[in-house]
């Protein structure tokens, strides 16, 4: 599931006032070219929305704003795929380690990047990415080369480009991508992530 997510260099964050719009935006997602969603549990009823959605073959199906272990559990067994917090949870790690499911844990300092890594997580979520900027990562890879990093928060079509030149393993975005307008408008913009990443990881 790592390396799906690598290759794949995006996840969109979604974030819904009820399964509809969920499902708007996954539609859009899906026509742009996107495929990885985490689908947060500020979605109302998230883990019957993730089962309902598990055997959709296009998608690479996650959940996010996990902050327990029960969160995990409910969404694992529901069928997410990988799980992503705000910051680093023992419980939730342990119960990710217990079901073979890849955990993301947020991380802002190095030294919580190095707990996570030392507890076994292979790529860490950089959250809030806003905060410090894609210049971050590259001082971060700089004694912590084996880090895999997705910085979410403050990614945006017109830095998506420098986030990958400093290094980062993909990128997580929720509302740079779904306050872009309509549903087309999302698809569209969708699209144009899809492609800058392939021209930037091409060079």
């Amino acid at each position: 599931m790592l390396n799906t997510i690598k290759n794949e260099g995006i996840v969109a964050v979604i974030r819904a006032k009820d399964h509809d719009e969920a499902k708007g935006y996954i539609n859009a997602c899906l026509n742009g070219g996107i495929k990885a969603v985490e689908l947060t549990y500020s979605i109302p009823d998230v883990v019957e929305l993730i089962n309902e959605l598990m055997d959709n073959e296009k998608l690479i199906l996650g959940v996010g704003s996990v902050l327990n272990g029960k969160m995990a559990e409910d969404a694992i067994l529901a069928g997410a795929t990988y799980v992503v917090s705000p910051g680093y949870n023992k419980e939730v790690n342990e119960v990710c380690k217990r079901l073979d499911t890849l955990y993301l844990p947020g991380c802002m300092t190095v030294s919580e990047i190095m707990n996570a890594i030392e507890n076994g997580n292979k790529m860490v979520k950089l959250f809030p990415g806003d905060v410090f900027g894609p210049k971050y990562v590259k001082a971060i890879k700089a004694p912590i080369p084996q880090a895999e990093i997705m910085p979410t928060g403050g990614v945006s079509i017109d830095n998506i480009d420098k986030w990958f030149e400093m290094g980062v393993s993909c990128v997580g975005v929720g509302s740079s991508l779904f306050n872009a307008g309509s549903l087309k408008d999302i698809e569209k913009l969708a699209k144009e992530f899809v492609e800058k990443i392939k021209d930037v990881r091409s060079k």
